[in-house]
């Protein structure tokens, strides 16, 4: 076990906000499937290419952060898919962890499609090996907007992979892009995404707004690929204020079901979280008298949010 004081582990790239006080561990580096219009966060952060770390690597970045933090009781596996490890080498790092931290939860990304690659019977061995709640990009459930965006999973695959969670009693948290439809297909995008979650009953709702960056708003780097759709008006970003009518209109259309929805993301203009169950209406009533402030005033916070 080396814990010098020389000694630094890698920590995942990104890591959900509900993580920060999670011990992080990187299984593997960037994104394996990078395609997605709307991203390409991880080159822009300067991870150009993906990569599986060795176990061994792995394992003493774990024994470090055992050394420093032994009675940790959350662990989170980045970066974007390390399921990408193949399930040998992943469930070989949750068994370690276990035997050290005896973590209440231990969490990662994962894509819809890596999941469904793996089938039931594996699923099932991922929740038998201690891995608790995988961290899925929903995004959107509209099937021509997902493969406008490339995001390379559509919403049969995403119910399919949430039935073979549940059974395997892993807790599934969903993303959801406010603003991923633009301006033109705005409405198909909330509707559908509602029934799906409607359909699935995640216990997790995350909602974020969609990030168009570039040199012009001051976040210099490689852009998303969505920004050359937007110069060549095949895509029409949403306006802030129709990201707010987003949020109205998927809260209409949401059932009250036993979900936990949260805008836990300094990007969204308006923030509402709480049980589906309980407090629904009280989340609706949020944005409702948000969007019943004079237009001065929106438009002056919305003005006041844009370096967001």
């Amino acid at each position: 076990m080396d814990t010098s004081n020389h000694f630094s582990p890698e920590a995942p790239t990104i890591r959900p906000p509900s993580e920060w006080r999670s011990i992080l561990v990187r299984v593997t580096r960037g994104c394996q499937w990078n395609r997605c219009r709307f991203c390409g966060i991880y080159p822009h952060l300067g991870v150009n290419k993906f990569s599986i770390r060795t176990t061994d690597d792995i394992k003493r970045d774990i024994d470090y952060h055992y050394a420093r933090r032994p009675n940790a009781d959350s662990v989170f596996l980045g970066d974007a898919d390390p399921l990408q490890a193949g399930l040998s080498q992943f469930t070989e790092i949750t068994r370690y962890i276990h035997s050290l931290f005896k973590p209440a939860r231990l969490t990662c990304y994962a894509r819809s499609s890596t999941l469904d690659r793996l089938g039931e019977k594996n699923i099932k061995k991922l929740g038998q090996t201690g891995l608790t709640r995988i961290h899925i990009g929903l995004e959107s459930g509209n099937k021509e907007i997902l493969q406008f965006q490339r995001k390379g999973q559509s919403p049969a695959m995403v119910k399919r992979i949430s039935c073979w969670l549940k059974r395997a009693n892993i807790e599934i948290s969903f993303y959801v892009l406010l603003g991923l439809g633009g301006q033109d297909h705005w409405q198909e995008h909330i509707v559908s995404t509602a029934d799906i979650i409607n359909d699935t009953i995640p216990n997790f709702i995350r909602l974020r707004r969609l990030w168009l960056y570039n040199d012009a708003t001051g976040i210099a780097g490689t852009e998303p690929p969505l920004m050359a759709c937007v110069r060549d008006k095949t895509f029409t970003p949403q306006t802030p204020e129709g990201t707010v009518l987003e949020l109205q209109l998927l809260l209409d259309q949401l059932d009250p079901i036993d979900s936990y929805l949260t805008c836990d993301h300094s990007n969204n203009y308006v923030r509402v979280s709480g049980n589906l169950q309980e407090d629904i209406e009280q989340m609706r009533t949020e944005v409702d008298i948000f969007l019943a402030l004079p237009e001065k005033e929106r438009l002056a916070y919305y003005h006041r949010q844009a370096i967001i």
